[in-house]
C-alpha cells in the first residue's frame, strides 16, 4: 500500500500499479485542486521509488519558481544518484514556473537520464507547456468529497460530527484546508474576518483603502481570502436564482449571503475581478492599488 489517503483512490492505485509492474515513467505530471493530497501522495510515490535512498530525493515548491531553481535541478540531473538506484525530482507549483523555465526543463524531459524521475504538481494544465505535458504521464486527482472529508475528521481528528459536516463542506473539497479549519483556531478566525469586510464593503460602501491594513497583515492569506469570497459569490448566486438552500457551501453563513444586494451580473463581474486581481499580484503590479481596484472596480 502506497499511503493511507483520503480521496483520489483512483490516482493511488494508478501510482501503486506502477509501482508493481515496474511500469514507472521518467515523468509525471499531477493535476488537481489545491489541498486534495498531490504533494502527499507524490511524495509517498518518490519514497517507494527510492527506498532507504533520501539523499536522492529533490523537492522545490513555491508559489513563485524562478527560472534559477529549474537549471540547479538541470544541473543536478547529471549527476550520478548518490547511493540508489534512482533520482526523484519533485517540483510542485509547476504551473507557476515562467515559459522560460519551463523551456529549461523540456530537454531534460525529452532526453531523459535513465536514473532520473520527475513529479510536476499543478493545480491546472492551462499554463503548462503542451511540450511539457506530452511527455509526462498525466495523473488527475479530484475534489474529494464532503463525506469522505467528513469521515475522517470524526475518525482521525476526533470531530463531532456537526463540526466535521461544517468544514467538510466549506473546505470545497481540500482535505488540507479542512484539517486547516479543524486544528487551527485561527483559520476560522481568519474566515469570519473576511466574511466581515466583504459584507462592509459591499453594503457600507466602505472605502477598500481604510480597510488595507487587512490586506498588508494578511498577504500570506491572500489566496484563501480570495477563496472564500469567490465561494461567498457562488452561494450570492445560488440565492439569487432561488436555487435549492441544500446548495449552499457557507451553511453557517446564511444570515450574510441573503442579506446582499447584488445581482448575479454583479456577482460575476466581481468572481473575474478576483482572477484579474490574482494575476495581477502575480505579475508584481502595485500592491495597494491592484486591492483598490478589486472593490473599487469588482463592485
Amino acid at each position: 500500500m502506497l499511503i493511507d489517503f483520503v480521496g483520489n483512490r483512483d490516482a493511488k492505485q494508478e501510482l501503486e500499479k506502477n509501482i508493481e509492474t515496474g511500469d514507472i515513467n521518467h515523468a509525471y505530471l499531477f493535476i488537481g485542486s489545491e489541498g486534495v493530497g498531490k504533494f502527499t501522495l507524490a511524495k509517498a510515490f518518490a519514497k517507494k521509488i527510492l527506498g532507504d535512498s533520501t539523499l536522492d530525493l529533490h523537492v522545490v515548491r513555491g508559489n513563485s519558481i524562478k527560472k534559477e531553481q529549474i537549471e540547479e535541478l538541470i544541473s543536478e540531473s547529471k549527476k550520478n544518484p548518490f547511493s540508489g538506484k534512482y533520482k526523484v525530482f519533485i517540483i510542485d507549483g509547476f504551473e507557476n514556473v515562467s515559459v522560460s523555465g519551463q523551456n529549461a526543463l523540456l530537454k531534460t524531459l525529452e532526453e531523459p537520464e535513465e536514473y532520473l524521475k520527475i513529479i510536476l504538481i499543478a493545480k491546472s494544465i492551462s499554463n503548462i507547456l503542451p511540450t511539457i505535458a506530452s511527455r509526462s504521464r498525466l495523473i488527475k486527482f479530484k475534489d474529494v468529497d464532503d463525506e469522505e472529508i467528513s469521515d475522517f475528521l470524526v475518525h482521525n481528528i476526533g470531530l463531532d460530527s456537526q463540526n466535521a459536516n461544517l468544514f467538510s463542506r466549506i473546505s470545497v473539497g481540500s482535505v488540507k484546508r479542512a484539517m486547516k479549519y479543524a486544528t487551527d483556531a485561527s483559520a476560522i478566525a481568519f474566515r469570519d474576518k473576511s466574511f466581515e469586510l466583504i459584507d462592509r464593503l459591499i453594503n457600507l460602501n466602505t472605502d477598500p483603502f481604510r480597510e488595507m491594513e487587512f490586506f498588508e497583515e494578511n498577504k500570506e492569506n491572500l489566496d484563501e481570502f480570495f477563496n472564500i469570497y469567490s465561494i461567498f459569490l457562488r452561494d450570492v448566486i445560488i440565492f439569487n436564482e432561488n436555487v435549492s438552500r441544500s446548495f449552499y457551501i457557507n451553511i453557517d453563513k446564511i444570515n450574510y449571503i441573503q442579506k446582499q444586494n447584488i445581482s448575479t451580473k454583479q456577482a460575476l463581474e466581481i468572481y473575474r475581478q478576483i482572477q484579474r486581481t490574482k494575476q495581477y499580484l502575480k505579475d508584481n503590479a502595485n500592491f495597494e492599488l491592484t486591492i483598490g481596484q478589486l472593490f473599487i472596480g469588482g463592485i
